[in-house]
């Protein structure tokens, strides 16, 4: 947030300016310290609150105090300037008790809070801070349905920030190269939360890319435990209807670009990621399937999954997904969301998923590779957007 603040007095300044960084910690703010340099700053950059004091120098060249109140207006709301729209506020000691002129600045959008030692200055500045905060934009999104699935992209993002709401929605602002990023956890599993959570995204932040990091059920004989499956065709297994014969499935699915695929191939071809992806692990033996020797991870960047609203535990149930999917190879309970959220958003944007598989319907089943299953994901969605899979595909 980019704060103007014209204050002569340094004493006053500083009150300020410590109570600014105490509501809003990364504001930049900008001082200016008498009339002239205040002008020539809204003219010529737009900022986002401006904070100011009447009673000041005319130039620096010229400390004695002027009323300031008569040009008030016509030099922060020329429609020449770049912050002539921008919420101001006088801040100050002195009355302003004349006519109509209180009431003539409120029309314009700026606002008188009278300066005084009491302190009740800081509850309406607060109210405005908050109130002109800008809408935060990001390069990337990412969605995890499990806090497990956004705790892995500890360590491996250039930057790590504290959990926060943003717009609504909880979230991790990191960076990852040149990107700026946001990892945003929808509320619960499910589709319906994961839709929520990737359409306000869309709305709210207007990234370029949003992909969706986590774990995943796999199909017995086209993936195994581990395999990261990066989704090219999602559909949703439980649209249908239920009917005396049993449910009868209405088929829907959503491909993602083919711009966008054919980089994600790429980089799913470069034995440099595979070796990124398979290092330092330190697995546990119960870390390791069964019939395994240490952990291994193949991806397939040309994977069909499935999702749904209900979890699927009961073995040998995954088999009746596959019909009329003969590669079916995963499933899971929000990528078709995110997709279809994407698909349909008002500002068009790249999208993808990489989920591992931590569970093959049989006797590999269990909490104990979702770490590793985790680690993985956020590995290949991370070399992903810094090998600029947010810049391939134009709408």
């Amino acid at each position: 947030m980019n704060i103007l603040v014209l204050e002569d007095q340094d004493e006053k300044f500083e009150q300020v300016r410590d109570y600014v960084v105490e509501i809003i910690p990364d504001a930049q703010i900008r001082r200016e310290k008498n009339w002239l340099d205040y002008s020539r700053a809204v003219i010529e950059f737009k900022f986002d609150l401006i904070l100011l004091d009447l009673i000041v120098p005319r130039s620096a060249r010229d400390e004695t105090l002027e009323d300031h109140h008569q040009s008030l207006v016509e030099t922060t709301r020329d429609y020449s300037s770049k912050s002539f729209s921008t919420p101001t506020i006088v801040l100050t000691r002195h009355s302003l008790n004349e006519g109509d002129f209180v009431h003539d600045l409120n029309l314009v959008d700026i606002n008188v809070i009278p300066f005084n030692d009491h302190g009740k200055w800081r509850e309406a500045l607060k109210i405005k801070l908050l109130a002109a905060q800008p809408s935060k934009k990001f390069d990337v999104v990412i969605v995890c349905a499990l806090e497990k699935e956004a705790d892995a992209f500890e360590g491996v993002t250039d930057s790590w920030g504290p959990v926060k709401t943003i717009s609504g929605l909880i979230c991790r602002e990191v960076q990852i190269g040149e990107y700026k990023a946001v990892i945003v956890r929808a509320a619960r599993m499910g589709l319906v939360s994961a839709a929520v959570a990737a359409a306000f995204a869309l709305d709210r932040f207007e990234p370029r890319l949003i992909c969706m990091s986590g774990i995943c059920g796999g199909v017995s004989g086209e993936s195994e435990i581990y395999d990261l499956l990066v989704t090219q065709s999602c559909h949703q297994h439980d649209a249908g209807k239920w009917g005396p014969n049993g449910f009868k499935s209405e088929h829907y699915d959503v491909q993602i670009d083919v711009n966008v695929h054919n980089k994600l191939v790429e980089i799913a071809a470069d034995k440099e990621v595979l070796v990124q992806l398979n290092a330092n692990f330190s697995p546990g033996r119960s870390e390791i399937p069964n019939g395994q020797e240490r952990v291994n991870c193949r991806i397939n960047p040309n994977a069909i999954t499935s999702s749904g609203s209900a979890v699927i535990a009961q073995e040998g149930k995954t088999s009746t997904l596959a019909v009329g999917q003969r590669k079916l190879a995963g499933f899971d309970m929000e990528v078709y969301s995110i997709y279809e959220a994407a698909r349909h958003a008002r500002n068009r944007t790249a999208y993808f998923a990489a989920k591992a598989v931590v569970d093959d319907g049989g006797e590999n089943k269990g909490d104990s590779f979702h770490r590793i299953g985790c680690l993985l994901s956020a590995r290949f969605v991370v070399a992903a957007i810094r090998a600029g899979t947010a810049d391939v595909w134009k709408g």
